[in-house]
């Protein structure tokens, strides 16, 4: 075999996998026809490459390493008897081999979950499986209480959660890494055609030390802020969504802000606020999963100081038993203090 060498995978004999710029080790084909040694596993990591156009970028997604995800491919390509991707294009392409199967393998993990909620279906207690996105101030603040109700009236279903920002969760609702996501309604999203639902809307506020001679106003205007150092979240740049509430509060002016930090995570603006570095500015509910002890939070006169956050899906996954019973019970969950309810 050309001193090929082989790793197990779940019982089965599959060529060791390679990185991304080289070919898999050139072996006897399987029986293309034989469907029934392919692994879901593969499908997924398959369906994620040709998504993001690259190894590295599946494996954010997937939450996968980068050995594991091309292991996966290496098992399809074997499996099957062709080559799926292009390693030497950059960026990875798809063959014709690999295009033509996309669609197919799409349809066999839909048509296998529903097979699956069909069958639990059938039982006397609900039984059924849902992975939700989300980010820290839904995840503390809204989801358990959500998650408590989807106990009560679904005892047999199990929970995934995966967290992330407005850019990775969209990546992982597109990607089907999660049946549903929370996520704020801007910045937009890429993929336009995903089911959603508005669920509230909340103040984007200003916070600082209490002895700020800003903190004795009852409200602070752009002008304010604009002369002062501000820290805003997420992290990343602009074309990333960076700082995005803050950019989105000042408006025209945004151009003319001292972003000094931008952070994923609110106790982390709210420590460097405490420690003089500057303003922040971040949505009300986010300030409730931290301490601001010491600090004075004021609204900001700007007509575009707020978000409005949402709960994306795929139509392909709007049917499963999960995302219904999901939906169900989030329709009807307990919304945070200090938000306006929306409706669609």
């Amino acid at each position: 075999m050309s001193g090929a060498r082989f790793i197990a995978e779940r019982g089965l004999l599959v060529p060791e996998a390679y990185g991304d710029d080289r070919d898999p080790v050139d072996v006897p084909p399987r029986d293309p026809r034989d469907a029934m040694s392919l692994q879901t596993a593969w499908l997924r990591s398959f369906l994620a490459v040709a998504d993001k156009g690259g190894f590295g970028a599946a494996t954010l997604v997937l939450h996968l390493s980068q050995s594991r995800v091309s292991a996966h491919i290496a098992a399809l390509e074997h499996a099957l008897g062709v080559t799926l991707f292009d390693r030497k294009a950059r960026p990875v392409c798809m063959t014709r081999a690999g295009e033509l199967f996309r669609g197919h393998a799409m349809t066999a993990l839909l048509e296998l979950q529903r097979g699956v909620d069909a069958a639990r279906s059938t039982l006397d207690n609900f039984v059924g499986h849902v992975s939700i996105g989300s980010y820290p101030s839904v995840s503390s603040t809204y989801l358990p209480s959500v998650l408590q109700e989807l106990k009560a009236k679904y005892q047999g279903m199990t929970v995934e959660l995966f967290e992330g920002n407005a850019s990775t969760l969209e990546e992982m609702a597109v990607s089907g890494t999660v049946d549903l996501a929370f996520r704020p309604l801007l910045p937009k999203m890429h993929e336009t055609t995903l089911c959603h639902r508005t669920i509230w809307r909340e103040d984007i506020v200003a916070v600082m030390r209490e002895h700020d001679p800003l903190a004795a106003q009852t409200s602070v205007s752009v002008a304010d802020i604009l002369e002062r150092p501000l820290i805003g979240n997420p992290a990343g740049s602009e074309e990333d969504g960076g700082g995005f509430d803050l950019r989105h509060t000042l408006g025209e002016a945004s151009g003319r802000a001292d972003i000094a930090y931008l952070t994923d995570q609110p106790t982390t603006l709210v420590a460097l606020v405490r420690s003089a570095f500057g303003i922040g500015v971040i949505n009300r509910l986010a300030l409730r999963t931290t301490s601001t002890e010491g600090l004075a939070i004021r609204t900001i006169d700007s007509p575009t100081a707020f978000r409005e956050v949402a709960l994306f899906w795929t139509r392909r996954r709007a049917d499963t038993a999960g995302v219904k019973a999901f939906l169900d019970v989030q329709e009807r969950a307990q919304l945070p203090l200090g938000v306006q309810e929306m409706s669609n």
